[in-house]
């Protein structure tokens, strides 16, 4: 299969077997470059984006592990996805990163590293954070949730209830040569703030006592044009 093909299998399957919200999509870019941070609840994730308007635009990072997995490790090559080693510095899945956000297309990531087995927000690794640095293009946080409980209700007979829910598009500061650790550290804290506080608060995880959860929750809620949680 060519990665059109395996679009519109994955639409046809998503619009049959599971009910998606999308909320807050008019705050991603209409075009261009950018990167998607997401959390990582489960596999089905990165495809409940196929619902999204740019959802052709989109090249997702995969850990190369799944490639040993007979029929998702098939359908992300087909889909021409990008394989990383998360073992190393693979400057392989780096250059085809930098290519395709030159290209303006889309990269989704999850900076957790890999899908959290708490149903909760692992603490972020520094990855993203150099991506941001060296690419120079906005940022917009994608908080997921209901994805984890696909399987169980799959086995009811129920449609699962995902939620995608996006905040605004934002950069990240420079990196300060002489403070880089910290400069690093601190990045990446607020991108996974930024996707905690979009997220129901059993979700936040590590970062559920961050103050700055609450100080963006409030500064969207001022903005008037976006779904924000309660608390």
């Amino acid at each position: 299969m060519n990665r059109t093909q395996v679009f519109k299998i994955v639409r046809r399957l998503y619009d049959n077997l599971t009910h998606v919200t999308v909320e807050n999509e008019h705050l991603m870019p209409k075009e261009g470059a950018c990167i998607i941070t997401l959390n990582h609840l489960s596999r089905i994730d990165f495809p409940a984006m196929i619902q999204l308007e740019r959802y052709n635009d989109i090249y997702c990072v995969a850990a190369d592990t799944y490639r040993s997995f007979p029929v998702f490790g098939k359908i992300i090559e087909d889909a021409d996805m990008i394989w990383i080693d998360r073992t190393k510095a693979d400057f392989t899945a780096m250059k085809r990163i930098m290519t395709e956000l030159k290209n303006g297309n889309i990269i989704a990531l999850a900076p957790e590293g890999t899908r959290s087995k708490t149903k909760a927000l692992l603490q972020g690794k520094e990855g993203v954070t150099l991506i941001a640095s060296k690419t120079h293009v906005p940022l917009i946080s994608l908080s997921v949730f209901g994805t984890e409980k696909w399987v169980d209700e799959i086995k009811h007979f129920r449609k699962p209830k995902i939620t995608l829910r996006f905040g605004p598009a934002y950069q990240l500061p420079p990196i300060d040569p002489d403070n880089r650790e910290e400069s690093l550290h601190a990045a990446t804290d607020e991108v996974m703030c930024r996707i905690a506080a979009n997220l129901p608060e059993n979700y936040r995880g590590f970062y559920k006592d961050y103050p700055r959860v609450k100080e963006l929750q409030e500064e969207w809620r001022a903005r008037g044009d976006m779904i924000v949680p309660e608390s």
